[in-house]
């Protein structure tokens, strides 16, 4: 699914753990970071708008300009997201010929039910997108009701995210430097909050070598 990126959740990921100040380490060899609704919403702030690649049948531009209202219930993340565009044309083949369909503005605000499990054996992080609910389609434009249909039929898949390779972290200390390579035990959810159970590994070099 290409608007689901593992660069953009990574990202997020390390804002968290760069930026959560109640990460509770339980042993020099384990910690757990927990990370209320509040925090994940101010790590994607800044990462919004977001530019959503549909593929090549999209011609335009379609961007995730808001996340808000995010609620965390065991083994879910809920939230509401509004999408928009200008000029979005879509391309269809009938027999060799290309057709550009003009849809014109998006402006979709979209209720989503994220389901999730973490694979530990494989560290792979399944998702499951639901949308919900959202306006009456009544109201909907035509780009509204061409994107709305492409998001529910992408819904209720499953959608892994591979862990098991982050880039490590590189800071260096007087003479040395310490690159920290973080694995991911476990990921869950309860009472509105995001707990990630990691184990680091601290590698120490010499700069003068």
């Amino acid at each position: 699914m290409k608007i689901i990126h593992r660069s953009l959740f990574v990202v997020i990921i390390l804002l968290l753990l760069v930026s959560s100040s109640i990460a509770q380490a339980d042993s020099l060899k384990e910690m757990t970071v927990v990370v209320p609704a509040e925090s994940i919403a101010r790590a994607i702030k800044p990462l919004l708008p977001y530019t959503m690649d549909f593929g090549k049948n999209f011609i335009g531009s379609l961007y995730i300009k808001s996340i808000d209202n995010i609620k965390i219930k065991k083994g879910k993340i809920l939230f509401s997201s509004l999408i928009s565009g200008k000029d979005i044309k879509y391309a269809t083949k009938i027999g060799k010929q290309t057709i550009n369909f003009v849809v014109g503005e998006v402006n979709l605000p979209s209720n989503w039910e994220v389901s999730f499990n973490y694979d530990k054996s494989n560290q792979k992080l399944l998702i499951f997108p639901s949308l919900q609910d959202s306006k009456d389609e009544k109201d909907f434009s035509q780009g509204d009701a061409l994107l709305n249909s492409l998001l529910t039929a992408l819904g209720d898949l499953e959608y892994p995210v591979d862990l098991g390779n982050l880039n490590p972290i590189k800071s260096k200390f007087y003479n040395q430097l310490l690159t920290t390579n973080v694995a991911v035990a476990d990921i869950y959810a309860a009472d509105d909050k995001l707990f990630v159970e990691l184990v680091p590994a601290v590698q120490i070099d010499s700069l003068n070598k």
